[in-house]
């Protein structure tokens, strides 16, 4: 979005179409699902079971994705059927050989038990490593909650929603809408004041078609890193995450990362108050190329037996 006027789709804009997921694969069944929590999605009473945001930063389309675990259905508004198919099968990282991951999941205590319980669960994508940057950098040292609550009031001050039949859309602000706010506005959303000039930082660079996704899936990770490294804001774990999210990347071991850590306390892998670099050795020994998933797996069972132990407690 530019920041003028929000987009409206119309009914005569809808195309469906369908697509036959791999055998590993599922949906997510509500927003608050760790992995999909801070995304432009919701889940529409009626309709399609999800609708998210997808495309270029500025000028997104919509997808809407159900069904059952043998067909998905897609139903898409701004996009052709071909296109809106590609877009889910980035969207669910549905060309990742999860089998390989699982092969070594099934070697390795901490997560043999979580590929049974997550069966099927694949990296999320965002559309544009711009876009999880401006994520990544939004949840510097803050909770998921507050880093939330930051990304609404952004949402609502650029008016950047989607219109889709109804159905209103949160949609993360494009560069223009970015810059168009200026610092004063970023910080008037809760953005502190090296958020907001690393945001403008990164939406000037988006412009100048600095984080094309293509260039930094073909380098190494150390490069890659280095790479978004050097852009103002960014440290080493909001380029992991950036990257992660932003291009696909398989092999990004987040070790810097404090829910990976205490994770891999709790479940005696490596002691939190060990260095970073036994972490990071802990996850290239044991999952050499799937390093994202590990995160992912590791991630996803932590915040599971911390739920079911808040469950557990008793009131007072």
């Amino acid at each position: 979005m530019s920041g003028g006027p929000r987009r409206r789709f119309r009914a005569s804009e809808r195309i469906v179409t369908y697509l036959t997921p791999p055998r590993l694969s599922s949906l997510p069944a509500e927003r608050e699902q760790l992995e999909f929590s801070s995304r432009s999605m919701v889940f529409p009473s009626d309709g399609p079971r999800l609708l998210r945001a997808w495309g270029p930063p500025g000028s997104p389309a919509v997808l809407g994705v159900d069904g059952t675990p043998a067909r998905w259905r897609i139903t898409t508004w701004g996009l052709s059927a071909p296109r809106a198919r590609a877009a889910v099968r980035a969207m669910f990282s549905l060309d990742d050989p999860l089998e390989e991951f699982y092969r070594l999941a099934r070697e390795e205590r901490v997560l043999s038990g979580a590929v049974r319980t997550f069966r099927g669960l694949r990296l999320p994508r965002d559309p544009s490593l711009y876009e999880a940057l401006v994520h990544a950098i939004l949840g510097q040292q803050l909770s998921v909650s507050a880093a939330n609550t930051i990304k609404r009031r952004l949402i609502e001050r650029s008016d950047s929603f989607l219109d889709v039949e109804g159905v209103e859309l949160p949609c993360l602000p494009g560069p223009d809408a970015l810059v168009a706010l200026g610092e004063s506005g970023l910080r008037g959303v809760g953005a502190s004041g090296g958020k907001a000039r690393s945001l403008l930082a990164i939406a000037q660079r988006e412009r100048s078609g600095a984080f094309a996704a293509s260039r930094f899936r073909r380098l190494s990770v150390a490069r890659a890193v280095e790479a978004l490294d050097a852009e103002p804001g960014v440290g080493r774990w909001t380029a992991e995450n950036a990257l992660l999210r932003g291009v696909g990347r398989r092999d990004l071991f987040v070790a810097g990362d404090l829910g990976l850590r205490v994770a891999l306390d709790r479940f005696g892998a490596v002691p939190r108050s060990a260095p970073e670099t036994d972490a990071r050795a802990w996850g290239d020994r044991r999952y050499p190329g799937w390093g994202s998933y590990a995160t992912l797996y590791l991630w996803r069972r932590l915040v599971a037996e911390l739920a079911e132990e808040r469950r557990g407690k008793p009131d007072g």
